[in-house]
C-alpha cells in the first residue's frame, strides 16, 4: 500500500473510514424516513427535501443544545432553512428570533422573511444607540414589504425601551411571531462594544 502524497489522495484512500468516523461522532438527528414537523406546511414557500432535513435536524439540535450551524454553499437556501428552523422549533407558538447578517443582506433577510413565514412582523435594528444620526434610520424599526421593496413603517422604538418592556410587555404589543435583523457590523461595532 502506498502512502498518500497529498490531501486529495489521503481522502480517497481513507474515505470509508472517515465516513464511518463522522457518522459515529455526529449521528443524524433527523433521518430520511422520519416524518417532518407539520409546522413546515405553514411556510409560504415549500422547502426542498434536503432543506427539510436541515430544518428538522437543527430544530432537534436546539432541543438538546443552545446552538447549531448550517454550513452550505451560496444558493442552498440557508435563509429559508433558518426561518424554517425558527418556525418548527416554536412548535406553533409565536416566537421572536434575531438574525445577525452581513450588512448587504439585511434587507434581503427581511424580504425573505415576509415571503417565507406567515403572519410575521419584521424589525430592523438600525443602530444600537438611542439617537444616532438624525438623517439615518435609527433605533428599532418595523418594516413592511411594499411592491418588492422593504420600507420602514410601523413601530419605531429603541433597544432600551424593548428591554424595559420585557417578554410579557412585548407579547402585548406584538402577539405575532417577530424577527429582528441586524447587520453584523452594527452589532459588533456599537459604541459600547468591548473585547470579550
Amino acid at each position: 500500500m502506498s502512502s498518500p502524497s497529498n490531501l486529495n489522495s489521503y481522502l480517497r484512500l481513507h474515505s470509508d473510514e472517515l465516513a464511518e468516523r463522522i457518522l459515529a461522532s455526529y449521528p443524524p438527528l433527523h433521518g430520511l424516513d422520519d416524518a417532518p414537523s407539520p409546522a413546515l406546511s405553514q411556510m409560504l414557500r415549500t422547502p426542498y427535501p434536503a432543506q427539510t432535513l436541515a430544518i428538522m435536524g437543527v430544530a432537534k439540535r436546539w432541543d438538546i443544545s443552545r446552538g447549531a450551524h448550517v454550513v452550505a454553499e451560496c444558493g442552498a437556501g440557508k435563509t429559508l432553512i433558518a426561518l424554517g428552523m425558527m418556525l418548527v422549533h416554536a412548535q406553533g407558538q409565536p416566537f421572536s428570533g434575531i438574525v445577525m447578517a452581513p450588512p448587504h443582506l439585511v434587507e434581503k433577510w427581511a424580504r425573505e422573511t415576509f415571503l417565507t413565514l406567515p403572519r410575521v412582523r419584521v424589525f430592523l435594528i438600525d443602530d444600537m444607540r438611542n439617537g444616532g444620526d438624525p438623517r439615518q434610520p435609527h433605533g428599532v424599526n418595523e418594516v413592511r414589504l411594499r411592491r418588492g421593496e422593504i420600507v420602514r413603517e410601523g413601530l419605531h422604538t429603541t433597544l432600551a425601551d424593548l428591554r424595559m418592556l420585557g417578554p410579557k410587555g412585548w407579547r402585548k404589543i406584538c402577539p405575532e411571531s417577530s424577527v429582528f435583523i441586524i447587520g453584523r457590523e452594527r452589532a459588533k461595532l456599537g459604541y459600547f462594544w468591548k473585547h470579550v
